[in-house]
């Protein structure tokens, strides 16, 4: 598996990470939003979005950061 992450502002929330696990072929398995100001989690683990499209923008993430931050969504 693969994981990234990029950021986005969210007006009056500060930064939103969204995260990706995908495989090997940029194909999406599930996603994971983050606003950390707010402490805010959306899980999304069927996405729309089947495809990663531009992954060379995105910044690298680990399954570690990722598998952490879906079980703390999870528990909240």
């Amino acid at each position: 598996m693969l994981y990234f992450k990029a950021s986005q502002p969210v007006p009056g929330k500060g930064d939103a990470w969204v995260y990706y696990e995908a495989r090997d072929d940029h194909s999406i398995v599930r996603q994971l939003t983050h606003i950390p100001a707010t402490g805010e989690y959306q899980q999304t683990p069927d996405p729309v979005v089947k495809k990663l499209y531009r992954p060379e923008l995105l910044q690298r993430a680990t399954q570690e950061e990722f598998e952490q931050l879906w079980l703390q969504s999870a528990s909240e």
